[in-house]
C-alpha cells in the first residue's frame, strides 16, 4: 500500500514554501483541501504528480511552467513528495529546467531538471539513493506500475463529471471510456479503413481513365472505333491485329535480304579497287617523307653532339658546387678559430689577477669563524631568557585568577542563602495539592452530569427537527403526487403526437424506395392510385433528431412513472416513520427533566461554584458556569505544577552552588601555591642572566646571524668566480681544438673535390676549365629543345622504314581501273534498301507501340479488377466496425461493453455497501431508436421498488453515492489492470456546490462509510457546509499577491 507522508512545495505556483504533512490526518483520514478559486488546491495534487512522474495531472503546463512567477534568479523550485511502502519511505524530489542567479559572479545561468529519490528502511536509515532520471522514472514505473495519466484517474476523482457521466449518451460515454482504457485503436483503425476506401476508389477512377486513355492510343489497321465494346473485348481484337501486323512483318523482311545480298557483292567489288588506290598513294607519300629525312641527317648529327657537351657540363655541377661549399665553410672556420684564441687570452689574464686576492679571502674566512663562536654563545641563553619572560606573564595571570576566583567564592555564597529561603516558601505552597485534587474529582464527576444533560437535549432537538422535517416530507410528497399525475397526462400526449410525426416520415421515406408492382410495406398493396405527393422528403438529420426527441420523450415517461410508483411507497414509510418519532419525542423530554434536576442539585454542593444558587439551567449559563470553574482548577494546576517545577530547579541549584563554593576554594588554595613557586623560579632565572641584557638579546642573536649569513654570501661568491674562469679556460681549450680538427678534415674534403673535377675534364678535349663546362651547362632550354628535335627525327625515321617495308608489293607502274560506274549501281541500291527498311521499321514500330499498349492494358485491367474486389471487402469491413448493423454496436462499443461491465461489477460492491443492498447497477441490453443510445447505457435496479429504471431518476444524494461509487470502481479497475501496489489515498475535486441538504447529508454518510475502511480522503472543495462537517481541513489561504500559504484546522 502507497501511503503519502509529507509534500513540499518550494517556489511552485502559487506556494512559496510550503509543507502539507498528511501524517497529521491519519486519525481522521476524511479531510477538506479549501480555499478560494485559483488559491491553488488542485496544485497539491499537480505537486504529488510532478514529484513522481516529472509532469501535471491535466499535463496543460510542465514543470518548468509551474515555477512561480514571483521566485527570483536567487530562489530555487523543486517538489519534495515522501510516501510509505512496505515499511520503506520514499521520498523524491524533482527540480523543472529553471533560470537561477550565477553560483560565482554576476548574471544567470541555465539550469537543466534534475531528480533524486532516496530510500529510507523503518529506523529512518538511507539504504539506496538514486540521482539519474532513467533509473528514477524506471524504479517508481516497477514501483506504481501506473504513468501519469493512470495516477490521475485513480487518485484524483472529478465527482462532477461522474454525474454526468451516469446520465450520458452511449456516444458521449464512449468518448469518455475511449480516454480511460485506450480503445483510440479502433477508432483509428476504422478512420484508416475510410480513408483506404476513399484512395482505392480514387485508384479505381484513374486504372478506367488510364485503360479509355489507351483505347485511343492504339493504332488500328482500319481505324476503328472501340469504344462500344468491352474491356474484354478490346483486348480480343487486338490480339487479332497484332497477328496481321506480324504477317506483314515477315514478309517484307524477305524482300529486304534478297535486295541486302546482290548489294554487299558490289560494295565488296568497290571496297577492293578502293583498297588498291589508296596504297599506292600513301607510298609516294613516303619515299617523299624518306628524302627529306636524308637531307636533315648532317644538322641531326651536330645537336646530338651539342647534347653530349651538355650533359658532360651537368656531370660538373655537383662537383664544383661542392667545392665553393668547403671554401666558404674553411674560411668562417677561420674567424671563429682566432676569436677562440682572443678569448683564451683574456680568460688567463682574469685568472691570474684573481689568485693575487686570496690573502683577502682567507682574512674573510676567519672573521666568520669568529662571528660564528659569538653567535652560538649568545644563542644558548635565549631560551633562558624566553623562559624568563613566560614566568613574568605567568605570574601576572595568576594574580588576576587568584582575584576573580576569591569574589566568586563571595558571591557563590551569598546566593546560597537566597535559594535556601525560597525553598522554605515552596515546601509550605506544595501542601495545599490534596484539597486540589479532591476538588478535581468532584468536578469530573459534575462534567459527566452536563455531557448526559445536553446529550438528551441534542438527542431531543433532533428527534424535534426530524419529526418537523417528515411532515414537511409527506406534504412536499402528496404534492408532488398530484403534479406527477398531471405531468403523465400531458407528457402521453406528446408522445402520441411524436410518434404520429415519426410514422409519417418514415412514411414519406419508406415512399420513396418502392420499386413498381412490390407491396406497400404499411398497408401490403401492390398499387397506389391516391398516392399522396404533397409529403416533403425529410432530411436524414431531421429524421434522427425526431427518433431522439422521441426517445428522450419515452424515457421521460418511464422515469414519471417509476416516480409515482416510488412516492406513492415513500408516504406510507413515512407516516410508520413519523409515529415512531412522536413516541421516541417525548420519552427525551422526560430524559431532559431528568438530567437538569440531577445536575441543578450537584451545583449547589460545590464549593467552587460560587453563583450556582443565582442561575437557572440553560445551556449558556451552565457553559458559563462550568468554564469558571475549570478556569480556577486549571489557574490552581499550574500555580502548584509551576511550585514542583520550581522546587527541583532549586534543589538543582542548591547541590550546584555547594559544590561550586568547594570548587572556587580548592581553586584559590592552588592559585596561591602557583604564585609562590612562579616568583622561586624567577630569582634563580634572573641570577643566570646576569652577563647579558636581557631585553636586547634576541635582536643581538638576529643582527650576528645576519653578518655570518652577508660575509658567507661573499666568500662563496668570490670562490665562484674563480671556478667559473677555470671552466670557461677549459671550455674555450675544447672548442679551439675541435675547430683545428674540423679545418684538417675540411682540407682533405677540398683535395679530393678538386682531383674529381680534374679526371672528368681529363675525359673530354671541349673544355678547358670547369667553369667553362658549368657555364655551358645552364643551357637547360636549348637542351630540352634539341633532345625533342632529335628524338622526333628518329621515330619519323623508323616510322617511314617500317611502313615502306609493308608496301613493298605495291608496284606504282601497273595501271588500276576505275570505280565509277560501280559507286553509282551501290548508291541505287543503297536508296532501294533504306526504302525498304524505313517501311519495315514503321510496321514494326506500330506493332510495338501496339504490343506495349496491350500489354499495359491487361496489367491495368487485372490491377483495376483486384482493386474493385478489395474496395468491396474494404466498405463491409469498415461497416461492420462502425455498427451499421442489426445491433447497431461498433467494434470499439463491443469492447468498452466489456470494459464497462467490468466496471459496473466493481462499483456495484461499493453502491451496494453505500445504500444498503439497495441499488445495484446494470448495462442496458436493448436496442435504441439511433446508435447514439446503444450499448452502453446504465440502468438502476431498486431493491425497494422491485424493478429497473434509468440512471435519470435518481436524485441527488443518490446520484452522488452512485457516481462515487462509479469513480472508486473505475479507479480499481485501471490499477488492477496496471498491477501495482495500492493507492491509500483518494481526492475528490469539487461535485458538492449543486447539492441540496439532504443529498449533502447522503454524500457526507458515504463518504465516512469509505473512510472507516481505512482510505485517505480529501476533498477539494470550497463549499461551506462541507468547512462545518469535515473538522480536519488543509486551508489556502490566498495574499492577493499571486502566493498562497498553508494552514491546518485539525478539529
Amino acid at each position: 500500500m502507497m501511503k503519502p507522508q509529507k509534500l513540499r512545495l518550494k517556489n511552485f505556483g502559487p506556494f512559496i514554501d510550503e509543507t502539507i504533512d498528511f501524517s497529521l490526518l491519519t486519525e481522521a483520514p476524511l479531510f477538506l483541501i479549501s480555499g478560494k478559486t485559483g488559491a491553488g488546491k488542485t496544485t497539491i495534487f499537480d505537486g504529488m504528480t510532478y514529484a513522481l512522474f516529472g509532469e501535471t495531472s491535466g499535463r496543460l503546463r510542465s514543470g518548468k511552467e509551474m515555477r512561480s512567477l514571483f521566485a527570483t534568479p536567487a530562489e530555487e523550485t523543486s517538489v519534495t513528495f515522501s510516501f510509505e511502502h512496505q515499511k520503506l519511505t520514499y521520498e523524491v524530489t524533482r527540480k523543472p529546467e529553471q533560470v537561477l542567479a550565477k553560483l560565482k559572479g554576476d548574471g544567470n545561468r541555465k539550469q537543466s531538471a534534475k531528480v533524486s529519490l532516496t530510500i529510507f528502511n523503518e529506523s529512518g536509515k538511507e539504504v539506496r539513493q538514486l540521482t539519474k532520471r532513467g533509473e528514477v522514472d524506471e524504479l517508481i514505473k516497477e514501483l506504481l506500475h501506473l504513468d501519469a495519466k493512470q495516477f490521475s484517474q485513480i487518485v484524483l476523482l472529478p465527482q462532477g463529471e461522474f454525474r454526468n457521466f451516469l446520465i450520458s449518451s452511449s456516444s458521449e460515454k464512449e468518448v469518455v471510456l475511449r480516454n480511460l482504457f485506450g480503445t483510440q485503436i479502433f477508432q483509428q483503425f476504422n478512420e484508416i479503413l475510410k480513408e483506404k476506401a476513399k484512395k482505392q476508389q480514387k485508384t479505381l477512377d484513374y486504372l478506367e481513365q488510364e485503360l479509355l486513355l489507351l483505347q485511343k492510343r492504339f493504332v488500328s489497321l482500319e481505324e476503328r472505333d472501340f469504344s462500344d465494346l468491352s474491356f474484354e473485348e478490346v483486348m480480343q481484337c487486338w490480339t487479332k491485329e497484332q497477328q496481321v501486323l506480324a504477317e506483314k512483318i515477315q514478309l517484307v523482311q524477305q524482300q529486304l535480304k534478297k535486295e541486302q545480298v546482290v548489294q554487299g557483292k558490289l560494295e565488296k567489288e568497290y571496297y577492293q579497287i578502293q583498297s588498291v588506290q589508296k596504297q599506292r598513294a600513301e607510298k609516294q607519300t613516303l619515299l617523299e617523307k624518306m628524302g627529306n629525312l636524308l637531307e636533315m641527317q648532317d644538322e641531326i648529327t651536330e645537336k646530338k653532339q651539342w647534347i653530349r657537351y651538355y650533359e658532360f657540363g651537368q656531370r660538373l655541377l655537383d662537383p664544383v658546387s661542392h667545392n665553393k661549399e668547403y671554401e666558404n665553410e674553411r674560411k668562417l672556420l677561420l674567424e671563429d678559430e682566432l676569436k677562440q684564441k682572443e678569448l683564451l687570452d683574456e680568460l688567463q689574464e682574469e685568472l691570474t689577477q684573481w689568485k693575487e686576492k686570496v690573502e683577502e679571502r682567507q682574512n674573510l674566512q676567519k672573521a666568520i669563524e669568529r662571528l660564528n663562536d659569538d653567535y652560538q654563545e649568545k644563542k644558548t641563553l635565549l631560551p633562558r631568557v624566553k623562559e624568563y619572560t613566560e614566568q613574568g606573564k605567568s605570574l601576572r595571570l595568576i594574580d588576576e585568577e587568584l582575584a576573580v576566583a576569591t569574589q566568586q567564592l563571595k558571591d557563590f555564597q551569598q546566593q546560597q542563602g537566597v535559594l535556601n529561603i525560597r525553598q522554605q516558601e515552596i515546601t509550605q505552597l506544595l501542601a495545599t495539592q490534596e484539597e486540589l485534587a479532591k476538588q478535581q474529582l468532584a468536578f469530573a464527576n459534575l462534567q459527566q452530569q452536563k455531557r448526559e444533560w445536553e446529550s438528551a437535549q441534542q438527542v431531543t432537538q433532533k428527534l424535534d427537527q426530524q419529526k418537523t422535517k417528515s411532515q414537511k416530507q409527506l406534504a412536499q410528497l402528496s404534492s408532488e403526487a398530484t403534479e406527477i399525475q398531471e405531468k403523465r397526462k400531458k407528457h402521453q400526449v406528446k408522445i402520441a403526437q411524436l410518434k404520429s410525426q415519426w410514422a409519417k416520415q418514415q412514411i414519406a421515406r419508406l415512399q420513396l424506395l418502392l420499386l413498381p408492382g412490390e407491396p406497400c410495406p404499411v398497408c401490403g398493396s401492390v398499387e397506389h392510385p391516391l398516392e399522396n405527393t404533397s409529403h416533403e422528403v425529410p432530411e436524414q438529420q431531421a429524421v434522427q433528431q425526431l427518433e431522439k426527441e422521441l426517445a428522450d420523450a419515452e424515457a421521460y415517461a418511464e422515469s414519471l412513472n417509476q416516480r409515482h410508483g416510488q412516492n406513492e411507497a415513500y408516504v406510507a414509510k413515512l407516516e410508520q416513520q413519523l409515529a415512531k418519532e412522536e413516541k421516541e419525542l417525548a420519552d427525551s423530554l422526560i430524559k431532559v427533566t431528568t438530567c437538569e434536576q440531577v445536575l441543578s442539585e450537584s451545583l449547589q454542593d460545590f464549593p467552587l461554584a460560587e453563583d450556582a444558587s443565582n442561575i437557572t439551567v440553560t445551556s449558556e449559563q451552565i457553559s458559563d458556569l462550568f468554564s469558571k470553574i475549570e478556569q480556577k482548577i486549571i489557574q490552581e494546576e499550574q500555580t502548584l505544577a509551576k511550585a514542583k517545577i520550581e522546587q527541583v530547579a532549586l534543589q538543582v541549584k542548591l547541590e550546584k552552588n555547594r559544590q561550586a563554593v568547594e570548587e572556587q576554594q580548592k581553586i584559590q588554595t592552588d592559585l596561591l601555591a602557583k604564585h609562590q613557586h612562579s616568583i622561586g623560579q624567577m630569582e634563580t632565572l634572573k641570577k643566570q642572566l646576569a652577563t647579558v641584557e636581557i631585553d636586547t638579546l634576541e635582536e643581538v642573536v638576529q643582527q650576528l646571524a645576519q653578518q655570518i649569513e652577508e660575509q658567507s654570501k661573499q666568500l662563496a661568491q668570490e670562490k665562484a668566480v674563480g671556478d667559473k674562469l677555470n671552466q670557461s679556460i677549459e671550455l674555450t681549450k675544447a672548442q679551439l681544438s675541435q675547430v683545428t680538427e674540423q679545418l684538417a678534415k675540411l682540407a682533405v674534403k677540398q683535395m679530393k673535390t678538386e682531383a674529381k673535377i680534374q679526371d672528368l675534364l681529363a675525359e673530354q678535349e671541349y673544355f678547358n676549365s670547369a667553369d667553362e663546362g658549368v657555364s655551358f651547362a645552364q643551357q637547360q632550354v636549348e637542351y630540352e629543345e634539341y633532345k625533342t628535335i632529335v628524338a622526333t627525327y628518329q621515330e619519323d625515321q623508323l616510322i617511314t622504314k617500317a611502313k615502306l617495308a609493308q608496301l613493298e608489293s605495291v608496284d606504282l607502274s601497273v595501271e588500276v581501273p576505275e570505280d565509277t560506274h560501280l559507286a553509282e549501281q551501290i548508291a541505287q541500291g543503297k536508296q532501294v534498301i533504306e526504302e525498304q527498311q524505313t517501311a519495315l521499321y514503321k510496321i514494326q514500330e506500330q506493332q510495338e507501340n501496339n504490343q506495349a499498349i496491350v500489354t499495359e492494358f491487361a496489367a491495368l485491367y487485372q490491377t483495376s479488377q483486384k482493386q474493385l474486389d478489395e474496395l468491396a471487402q474494404l466498405q463491409q469491413l469498415s461497416q461492420t466496425i462502425n455498427g451499421e448493423n442489426v445491433k447497431k454496436i461498433s467494434l470499439e462499443r463491443y469492447v468498452l461493453q466489456v470494459y464497462l461491465q467490468e466496471v459496473l461489477q466493481v462499483a456495484n460492491t461499493h453502491l451496494q455497501r453505500l445504500t444498503k443492498n439497495r441499488y445495484q447497477f446494470e448495462l442496458a441490453d436493448s436496442v435504441g431508436s439511433y446508435r447514439g443510445k446503444t450499448g452502453l447505457e446504465i440502468n438502476v435496479y431498486d431493491d425497494e421498488a422491485g424493478m429497473t429504471r434509468s440512471a435519470h431518476t435518481l436524485s441527488g444524494g443518490e446520484s452522488f453515492i452512485a457516481a462515487l461509487s462509479l469513480a472508486l470502481a473505475l479507479a480499481e479497475v485501471i490499477q488492477a489492470q496496471s498491477g501495482g501496489i495500492t493507492v491509500e489515498a483518494l481526492f475528490i475535486d469539487e461535485g458538492f456546490g449543486s447539492l441540496d441538504e439532504e443529498a449533502l447529508e447522503m454524500a457526507m454518510e458515504a463518504l465516512e462509510t469509505i473512510e472507516s475502511e481505512g482510505r485517505m480522503i480529501g476533498i477539494i472543495s470550497h463549499v461551506r457546509e462541507l468547512k462545518e462537517r469535515v473538522l480536519q481541513q488543509i486551508r489556502i489561504d490566498a495574499k492577493g499577491s499571486g502566493q498562497s500559504t498553508v494552514r491546518y484546522h485539525l478539529g
